[in-house]
């Protein structure tokens, strides 16, 4: 059976397109994990908490990381401004992450005021100048909720109790 070309490109289009509105759809409430160039702090921690965002609905989409909020336990700070303790993070992954001990993370200051985690492939090698702009929070709360209230939905939608 011979394949049709006009079929293809129809096909192709509508991938593009099923991609593209599913981005547009997502960029309303967070960013695409980017590539850091540089971390801002250098940590010690173990995840006390993970929890998903809720998946943005995109028909017919496959989506293979999206946001979580987790919850650190800052043991020690290898470099940069982090106090030791509990700290809240947020991190662009597929699944659960291994809990049981404390690993290093490389953190990028981001625009909530918080952190986002910088691990996808080669992690920077250089810390950033202290006048450098934060990096685009992987999620940003619609108006009128907060990290926490995300948080909750995921929790809620997911029936995860961490």
């Amino acid at each position: 059976m011979r394949s049709n070309p006009t079929l293809s490109r129809a096909t192709q289009k509508l991938v593009f397109l099923s991609a593209l509105a599913a981005a547009s759809a997502w960029s309303a409430t967070s960013a695409i994990a980017q590539k850091a160039e540089c971390y801002d702090a250098e940590v010690s921690a173990r995840i006390v908490s993970q929890t998903p965002t809720i998946m943005p609905d995109c028909n017919d989409c496959i989506i293979m990381r999206w946001p979580w909020i987790v919850d650190l336990d800052v043991r020690r700070a290898q470099s940069g401004e982090v106090r030791r303790g509990r700290l809240t993070v947020l991190t662009v992954q597929h699944t659960d992450r291994r809990s049981d001990r404390a690993v290093r993370w490389k953190l990028r200051r981001n625009t909530l005021g918080g952190f986002n985690v910088v691990w996808f492939g080669e992690a920077p090698k250089r810390r950033c100048s202290p006048d450098a702009p934060p990096a685009l929070a992987y999620i940003t709360p619609p108006n009128g909720q907060t990290l926490e209230d995300l948080r909750r939905e995921g929790r809620e939608y997911y029936d995860r109790d961490n």
